[in-house]
């Protein structure tokens, strides 16, 4: 009995490696994120707070090819909710208002991935992302009439319900003041997951997600609208971090007991 489980021992390992084969695969994916947009030309003296935003990418589709065990070229498609919150400070510091932008893309990501060997594996993931937006807007709430000085300027925003910018015709036609935003962004996207084979072909993946976009989110490059609005912007991106969770299933070519002589 003991020479059959120190078989087994042996075994395993070699098993495990040969669950981890080559071949294209597809999945579907979900993701939790925290989202931000950054202002990169504005760090102090805001009117601003940034409020902890959570928002979901519902449904994202995989595909992707692994050349062998360890390399991975890897292509989604997924639709992401993004924007902030914030809250809109006064001069004495008091909250006078919200900000809130909320965007919602189609982003598309094209990623090289490094996978560790085994049953149960780790990931590394780096590459590009395309975003295309779908639809946004920006809108300020005042709840009053708050009272803010930007260097030698002062000036008053009144109670009101302002919208800044949309992707709607109909609520840029006729008002010059209703801004646009850029259709499309792009940015990098890192990743760090684990992976868990289910069956030979069937992966459960786990992954923690970080991407930084380059391009400005509005299509004017400088807003200021100080009756509307308590700052002014130059440049605006898009920043997430998040929590996605895959199912795969791999169309497996290659040949596990040749995988397992190998390693």
């Amino acid at each position: 009995m003991k020479q059959y489980f120190l078989l087994l021992f042996l075994v395993l390992p070699f098993l495990a490696h040969a669950q981890n084969t080559k071949g294209p695969y597809i999945g579907v994916t979900t993701q939790f994120q925290n989202t931000w947009v950054i202002n990169d030309e504005q760090y102090e003296d805001v009117n601003y707070k940034h409020r902890f935003t959570t928002k979901w990418a519902p449904y994202g589709f995989v595909a992707g090819y692994k050349f062998n065990e360890n390399h991975n070229v890897q292509a989604e498609f997924y639709r992401s909710h993004q924007g902030e919150r914030f809250d809109l400070i006064d001069n004495s510091g008091n909250k006078a208002g919200e900000k809130e932008i909320d965007l919602v893309y189609y982003n598309v990501p094209l990623l090289f991935k490094y996978t560790s060997t085994g049953t149960v594996r780790f990931n590394f993931q780096v590459g590009p992302q395309l975003g295309i937006l779908q639809k946004g807007t920006e809108r300020n709430t005042f709840t009053r009439t708050a009272s803010y000085q930007i260097k030698d300027r002062s000036f008053s925003v009144p109670q009101g319900n302002y919208l800044l910018a949309s992707t709607e015709e109909g609520d840029r036609s006729g008002n010059s003041r209703v801004g646009e935003f850029n259709k499309y962004d792009l940015g990098i996207l890192l990743g760090l997951g684990a992976e868990y084979s289910i069956t030979s072909n069937v992966i459960l993946t786990a992954n923690l997600r970080y991407s930084y976009n380059f391009v400005n989110i509005r299509k004017e490059e400088h807003i200021e609208d100080l009756t509307r609005d308590s700052d002014y912007y130059v440049l605006r991106q898009n920043m997430v971090a998040g929590v996605q969770i895959g199912l795969n299933y791999l169309f497996n070519t290659g040949d596990g007991s040749s995988s397992a002589r190998h390693q």
